[in-house]
């Protein structure tokens, strides 16, 4: 029986495993891809992402954002850099290298079922464990064990270009994304491009709108696909006897902006001390649950708002982001 068993090799499965090895738990961490993985995903981090990660394998990092709404446009600047865009296979080999060097024990397995502490893999082979982590993203096998529903979630559509932009951009635009946005994440090579909606169903119309937007604004003309990747805002809790979720499988991604990176590494972190039995685990969590229920209360007063009433909010917040204290207030509230 090992002591801990980790179903999932992305940043919260494998910041978990590391702290665990590193205080000298047997810890095997379960993944059904190949090493690195590779996630679609924007690769924005901000500030406070960097309490975990050097920042040796940031690739772009920016003073300068552009807002855009169907009124105009605001370009501003900060002191120092609030936001990076990082490579998310080398975000991942660095953890992965960090944990496996800690004493991790990574196998490539796609776990298929659960039964009561008996973990199944598809190509037949068994684990016991005394705990065990579900780190497996947004469909999580280990949620779904535990018959938590997941109601709340965002799906997002991003695609690249092979070449990098200059700025990150925002394009707010209630009519096309309802209270969800589109965005431009210029990397070292290339240009990340997508754009969540409020409405799944509204995608297509926000494609369309947003394709429109980036060929008026950049003369782009985006002829790759836009791939879509699930997003679980639906937190209902995280510790379940000697099972936990960490990241998307908790659900922990923002309700307001999509973030999930922050929560990931935090909530991998916190888990692997509460199952050290230090005090500072619950504490941990509390504070990614701090954000994550800020988050949350704006995203809820936002959906609440009609389009015309979004879009008029979307024109204030673009002009209140001229003003340096504005800009401050927003950034150490939700950034």
């Amino acid at each position: 029986m090992s002591e801990v068993i980790i179903i999932g090799g992305g940043p919260a499965g494998l910041n978990c495993a590391y702290y665990l090895a590193k205080s000298g738990k047997d810890v095997i961490l379960l993944e059904k891809h190949a090493f690195p993985v590779d996630k679609l995903c924007a690769g924005g981090l901000t500030v406070k992402d960097f309490e975990e990660l050097p920042k040796d394998i940031i690739e772009r990092a920016f003073v300068t954002q552009i807002i855009h709404t169907p009124l105009g446009k605001t370009t501003f600047k900060t002191s120092k850099p609030v936001i990076f865009t990082v490579n998310r296979r080398v975000l991942n080999k660095w953890l992965f290298e960090r944990a496996k060097k800690a004493g991790t024990k990574i196998e490539k397995e796609k776990v298929i079922k659960i039964n009561g502490n008996i973990i199944i893999t598809k190509n037949g082979r068994q684990y016991n464990y005394c705990y065990l982590v579900g780190a497996d993203g947004s469909t999580s096998i280990v949620r779904r064990h535990l018959n938590i529903p997941t109601k709340y979630a965002f799906i997002a559509w991003q695609t690249s270009i092979p070449f990098p932009l200059k700025d990150i951009e925002w394009f707010l635009d209630a009519n096309v994304f309802g209270f969800g946005y589109g965005w431009i994440f210029p990397h070292k090579k290339s240009t990340v491009i997508g754009f969540v909606c409020s409405n799944p169903k509204n995608a297509f119309k926000a494609k369309t709108g947003f394709l429109h937007w980036l060929k008026k604004t950049h003369a782009l003309v985006i002829n790759s696909p836009f791939k879509p990747y699930l997003i679980n805002t639906d937190y209902r809790g995280h510790h379940f006897g000697r099972i936990f979720l960490a990241g998307d499988a908790a659900g922990l991604a923002s309700g307001l902006t999509g973030e999930g990176i922050y929560f990931a590494l935090g909530s991998g972190r916190s888990i692997a001390q509460m199952i050290l039995s230090k005090s500072n685990g619950q504490n941990l969590y509390n504070n990614l649950l701090k954000v994550k229920y800020r988050h949350q209360k704006a995203a809820r007063a936002l959906k609440c708002l009609p389009l015309p009433l979004l879009n008029t909010f979307f024109e204030c917040f673009r002009n209140g982001l001229k003003i340096a204290f504005c800009r401050e207030l927003i950034f150490k509230r939700y950034g």
